[in-house]
């Protein structure tokens, strides 16, 4: 009979299988009592069978080393690595379409790595073809390579919040996703072409210290749907904007807890008649104008949904919280 496991999270035990099968495996250093360098990993995974992992779960390793037998699991769709410090995942190491051809998604969240750099291992120019969504959030990355346009591939889904850019990497641009979510990083300006991604639909620039958005944007994306810049400190726009919000098929521009949802708030519900930055010609002429506060071209496309409720875009996913827990969910990204 086969050994039960305590890094298979779902093991299954096909017959004539001579170690065990894991559909899920957790490798928690905490748990396993490891620090996770490359000997300790390697000796966990080799009590199973690595052709079957689906889903591989790195959590709570403050010495991550990842050993090159990670190439040995084939079947993987999706890689989550929490609470860890990434020492090594060197280009031996790395995921690629000829190791992993059927991995999806690739999520850290609240992770360092050497010298806030990204790791090799995320960088082959064997780059696996299926994986689409990559999402770091609550980490040190504060650089991505220049050249990740030749290695990751167009049209993703991206995620890099929380963490230390201190500028848009033009790189993400090239790359032309779909999704590109950049919150609370320490970005204080927004380069106009960011609008421009031609497949782009959903942009995520909330908790940013920025003051407003680029002011001449001339070339807008067709795709895009969504605009987040809840918790900067936004108090206007440019005429730019009105043709965002008003264009066909629009869906938000959710700017809660900035200075200009403040004030439309307190506009919408009559305690002030006014925006608290002075009237400008040069301002848009549709959310600019006090009179405007309940027209629909406002009330539903800017702020919030519903009984005060949020939308997260999360893991490609939809999903309706409440607007006070938003902040903390964005915050964890557990």
């Amino acid at each position: 009979m086969q050994p039960t496991l305590p890094q298979c999270f779902m093991q299954v035990r096909p017959w004539g299988a001579s170690r065990p099968a894991c559909y899920l495996v957790g490798l928690d250093c905490y748990t396993l009592a490891i620090s996770g360098k490359k000997d300790e990993v390697e000796v966990k995974w080799g009590e199973f069978d690595s052709s079957t992992v689906v889903q591989l779960l790195i959590r709570h390793c403050p010495s991550l080393q990842v050993p090159d037998s990670i190439s040995e699991f084939h079947g993987l769709h999706g890689i989550k690595v929490y609470n860890s410090t990434i020492v090594d995942w060197g280009e031996s190491a790395a995921l690629s379409n000829t190791n992993h051809p059927d991995i999806m998604s690739l999520y850290l969240a609240r992770v360092n790595m050497t010298d806030g750099v990204l790791s090799k291992g995320f960088q082959s120019i064997d780059f696996p073809q299926n994986l689409n969504d990559i999402e770091f959030c609550v980490t040190n990355l504060h650089a991505v390579p220049d050249d990740l346009d030749i290695k990751w591939h167009k049209n993703a889904l991206i995620q890099i919040e929380f963490s230390q850019l201190a500028f848009v990497p033009p790189v993400l641009l090239r790359l032309e996703p779909k999704y590109l979510a950049l919150s609370g990083n320490q970005i204080t300006d927004i380069p106009p072409e960011i609008f421009a991604i031609p497949t782009l639909s959903t942009l995520g620039l909330g908790l940013l210290n920025i003051q407003e958005l680029p002011r001449n944007v001339t070339n807008l994306s067709p795709t895009l749907i969504a605009v987040f810049i809840d918790g900067t400190n936004i108090s206007f726009f440019w005429p730019w904007v009105d043709k965002l919000i008003t264009s066909e098929g629009w869906g938000v521009l959710m700017a809660t807890d900035s200075p200009y949802y403040v004030d439309l708030v307190k506009i919408q519900d009559g305690t002030a008649n006014a925006f608290s930055v002075p009237p400008s010609p040069e301002y848009a002429s549709i959310l600019m104008d006090p009179s405007e506060a309940k027209s629909p071209a406002i009330m539903y496309t800017v702020g919030c949904f519903g009984d005060g409720a949020a939308v997260l875009l999360h893991w490609g996913l939809k999903v309706e919280v409440p607007e006070q827990e938003l902040r903390l969910t964005q915050a964890k990204c557990n």
